[in-house]
């Protein structure tokens, strides 16, 4: 049987630079249990802080994945990197 996870992840996609050292296909994922980050590899709190506020209510809705449809993408604050984040869902997982 398989289960739909609801979850985001979030990859780096593009930069002018990166003040935390990213490299594009860097990634974070968030869902029901909380944050995920690579093993050995940080990440940005500024660009997390930038995703949290818009995943608020949605990972837990019917379908989650519908309004990740378009693949949103997510800015960092800070202007002059321009790192670009976007956003899909994590997919299907096995129990």
């Amino acid at each position: 049987m398989t289960t739909r996870s609801r979850g985001v992840r979030c990859v780096v996609e593009s930069m002018n630079y990166s003040a935390c050292g990213h490299v594009p296909g860097d990634a974070f994922e968030v869902d029901q249990d909380g944050l995920r980050i690579t093993q050995g590899q940080g990440f940005c709190f500024f660009a997390i802080a930038a995703v949290l506020p818009l995943l608020k209510g949605r990972i837990s809705e019917a379908d989650p994945e519908e309004w990740l449809a378009g693949r949103p993408v997510v800015m960092c604050p800070d202007p002059a990197e321009s790192l670009r984040m976007r956003l899909e869902p994590l997919g299907v997982s096995r129990p």
